[in-house]
């Protein structure tokens, strides 16, 4: 198995940031209305793009930044085979934003290039592979 730097998972985490950041502009801008049902889709999509977008994406399929920098989560126990399930991926942003940098600094003093939010939620980052 092949473990990302932290520098391949750092620029993962930026384009995730960028693409929701984008998002959260474009449906800014079509609802640009102050009343009625423009402000609860506005609310909508911020509680999907925070809340929903990376644990969905990285227990289904993967998220753009981890498409384009050519990473993926896996589940640990199960030595890099298997996708985690959407519960870990939760406990996994939580504990990430929970802890911020803090977690990612750990990165460079774990063997398998493991963070805090990574050894909470059972997952290791490996460099995608053929099948991946």
């Amino acid at each position: 198995m092949v473990y990302p730097s932290i520098l391949r998972r750092y620029l993962s985490t930026l384009i995730d940031s960028i693409f929701i950041l984008s998002i959260l502009i474009l449906a800014g801008y079509i609802f640009q209305e102050k009343q009625g049902i423009a402000n609860q889709v506005r609310v909508a999509i911020i509680l999907a793009m925070f809340f929903i977008y990376e644990p969905l994406c990285t227990s289904l399929f993967c998220t753009l930044g981890q498409k384009i920098i050519g990473i993926r989560v896996r589940n640990h126990a199960a030595f890099g085979d298997e996708r985690i399930s959407l519960p870990k991926a939760y406990l996994r942003i939580i504990s990430k934003v929970f802890l911020g940098f803090i977690s990612f600094f750990t990165i460079m003093f774990s063997k398998e290039k493991r963070a805090i939010h990574d050894f909470i939620a059972g997952s290791v980052v490996l460099e995608k592979s053929e099948e991946a």
